[in-house]
């Protein structure tokens, strides 16, 4: 009798742990069908995704010599490709001379490179 009554107390608690089991998977699979919530994106990120060639080497030397105003320009940069004005990639040379022209001097790391039987070797070596 006492080992009935332990194999239906069993079956019991066994349907309880299914039925929460189920539950759980339920409101799991309700999460992953949400979608995540949409990021808007930082107005740096809109400005590095619309840079040509050598831009982010541009921007990257800016950003560490003058934080502040690079901020401040990227912003409205930002601003100018969401509603279209800019429309075209923003190449590192219209970026510097755009910083230019606000009176900020970037300064970029230069190399002259010369050519000599097949191999590039640095300008200084020629006056050594």
């Amino acid at each position: 009798m006492e080992r009935e009554r332990n194999t239906e107390e069993d079956i019991e608690l066994r349907r309880i742990q299914l039925r929460k089991m189920m539950s759980l998977a339920a409101q799991l699979a309700e999460k992953k069908k949400e979608p995540p919530p949409q990021q808007t994106p930082t107005p740096l990120e809109i400005v590095k995704a619309n840079l040509g060639p050598r831009g982010e080497e541009v921007l990257q030397e800016a950003l560490a010599q003058y934080p502040e105003q690079t901020m401040l320009i990227v912003e409205k940069l930002a601003e100018l490709i969401k509603t279209g004005r800019i429309n075209e990639p923003i190449d590192g040379g219209e970026l510097y001379n755009l910083f230019r022209s606000l009176g900020l001097r970037v300064k970029l790391d230069t190399k002259m490179l010369y050519v000599k039987r097949g191999e590039a070797k640095d300008l200084r070596e020629l006056f050594r």
